[in-house]
């Protein structure tokens, strides 16, 4: 090819590119255009429409100070048709607070906005549950189940808690006791197990252990402040990161994106925490005391323990993000020679939200403690049968 061929070649190469320059920026003009406009036009609709990013409100607690038997939760929605109506305010002395690590007082009023509630009665001992007689009467088993709010119930009525299920499917030969106290962790769970051994004349544990068990240093404890616990949704932090978000007080469309990656990102906070409250780099001291706690589970003197994992109430459709933890406290209690049994794969597939108390409150509902109860009791009966078999040391004292 002579010089004016190539001449020739490199000008109409040169047009080419700069035609599918131009092609390109216009089509990215335009792509921009139309992005821009639909954000105007929603932007429009929601402000004509008067709809504006709504910080979901997370239950609250109504209590009568002068007496400390009786507690209530209350919740802005009923989901579930689990829950009941408020209790007649306009008797007696009523405080409404928020449910926060630092409760802060409401005004009464208010309870309009979280008009349905379930009720908590205690017995003298501090337990969600009635008052037994000790010890128990000849040819009854007493199974006492420890753990935390999981346990004890939180968001549910007393009938559906777990103790409450797993009694009614093991019979009338058979008291549960509910011993589970909110917010307890492992050694506060392991005193619980102690008074209940004393004073409850129970030679049968079940251990209901949760990912968040573990004990915290102060550092983990700090981040627990700021973030999703991936059961209870608190409603201030989420507008204290509404009010100082780069966004606040700008287009409504971005609030509501704003809302929606605030979520995905406290989730994805909130699992990395759960993860590094088992990762020796940040809990090691602790992680050496929670497995020296399960080994002396195997020790107690008179009394048969087995222990349970329930799961947290998220990603049951797509894959458990915390079956690690699973797995490690699994191998701990095996080793110990503890029976163990590990509730996520009951949970496996299900439709998480669905075995929710609240959208707000991702404790179980009373679906998912009769899904744990069955699974529960099928595996006692199966794998573990000497547990529920009455003996003489039943009703004895603990050594």
């Amino acid at each position: 090819m002579n010089a004016e061929g190539n001449i020739l070649k490199t000008s109409l190469l040169q047009r080419s590119s700069r035609s599918l320059f131009r092609k390109t920026v216009l089509r990215l003009l335009a792509t921009g255009g139309g992005l821009l406009c639909g954000l105007l036009l929603c932007e429009v609709a929601l402000r004509v429409a008067d709809i504006r990013p709504q910080i979901p409100i997370s239950k609250r607690r109504l209590i009568v100070p002068d007496n400390p038997k009786i507690a209530f939760h209350c919740y802005s929605s009923n989901p579930n048709g689990e829950l009941e109506a408020l209790p007649d305010l306009d008797h007696g002395l009523w405080k409404l607070t928020t449910y926060t690590f630092e409760p802060d007082d409401l005004p009464l009023g208010q309870a309009t906005e979280t008009p349905w509630c379930v009720r908590y009665d205690f017995s003298s001992q501090g337990f969600r549950d009635r008052e037994y007689i000790e010890p128990p009467a000849d040819g009854v088993l007493r199974i006492a189940v420890i753990g935390d709010s999981f346990v004890f119930g939180e968001g549910v009525s007393e009938g559906l808690t777990l103790s409450r299920q797993i009694s009614r499917l093991l019979g009338d030969n058979t008291e549960v006791l509910n011993a589970g106290m909110v917010g307890a962790n492992m050694p506060q769970e392991r005193r619980t197990l102690e008074r209940v051994l004393e004073k409850n004349h129970s030679r049968r544990i079940l251990f209901v252990f949760i990912p968040n068990d573990i004990p915290l240093t102060v550092a983990l404890e700090q981040r627990q402040d700021y973030i999703n616990d991936l059961v209870v949704m608190r409603d201030t932090h989420l507008t204290d990161h509404q009010n100082n978000a780069w966004y606040a007080g700008h287009l409504r469309t971005l609030h509501f994106a704003g809302l929606f990656l605030a979520m995905r990102r406290i989730q994805y906070e909130t699992i990395q925490w759960y993860r590094d409250s088992y990762n020796p780099d940040f809990n090691g001291r602790n992680m050496k005391a929670f497995e020296q706690d399960i080994r002396s589970l195997a020790s107690i003197p008179n009394c048969q323990v087995a222990f349970v994992l329930y799961p947290l109430m998220i990603g049951f459709e797509s894959g458990y993000p915390l079956s690690s933890i699973h797995e490690y406290v699994v191998q701990i209690a095996e080793t110990a020679g503890i029976p163990v049994l590990d509730l996520a794969e009951a949970f496996a597939g299900q439709k998480t939200e669905s075995l929710w108390v609240h959208p707000t409150d991702h404790h179980p509902n009373g679906v998912a403690h009769a899904i744990a109860a069955e699974r529960i009791v099928h595996w006692l009966n199966s794998e573990v049968p000497q547990f529920l078999e009455s003996g003489s040391s039943d009703h004895g004292s603990a050594e």
